[in-house]
């Protein structure tokens, strides 16, 4: 299990709406090469994910949910993953600042799976915060709109 937390300088709900537009992640996110949205709402959506590392590339269908403070990611189990899990928290702290903390869970089903592509994941998740907080600084100085 991957775990980091840090305090970044933007609002949560700003953080939060980052982390919930999936659709975004190919841009910026580490090993992601596309993503598929099925019907979305406020707090529910799935989605399938494709990942892949140099000769590596695996799909997977991952339900997303998105509460007041958090937004949870959980892969459906298949042939490759037992169980995938990320979780991204977001306490807000005084003058616009934020806590984040991250998760990611994963347990492949295949040994040599685990230690093989258990080490690309997880070093993908050492760059996963650092990709978000760089798109972060990104949005932030180019959008106007700094209150939901």
């Amino acid at each position: 299990m991957f775990q980091t937390s840090k305090v970044l300088p933007y609002p949560a709900y700003f953080l939060k709406t980052i982390v919930a537009d999936v659709e975004q992640y190919p841009a910026f996110v580490p090993m992601l090469k596309a993503v598929a949205i099925y019907p979305k709402t406020e707090t529910f959506f799935e989605a399938d994910l494709t990942i892949g590392h140099s000769v590596f590339e695996k799909t997977y269908r991952s339900e997303v949910f998105i509460f007041d403070d958090a937004v949870e990611a959980k892969a459906k189990a298949d042939n490759t993953f037992e169980f995938l899990e990320t979780r991204w928290n977001f306490t807000a702290y005084e003058n616009k600042r934020c806590l984040v903390n991250f998760t990611l869970d994963f347990k492949l089903k295949s040994v040599l799976l685990q230690a093989t592509v258990g080490k690309l994941l997880d070093n993908a998740a050492g760059k996963m915060i650092s990709a978000f907080e760089e798109r972060a600084k990104i949005l932030w100085e180019n959008t106007s709109l700094h209150e939901p």
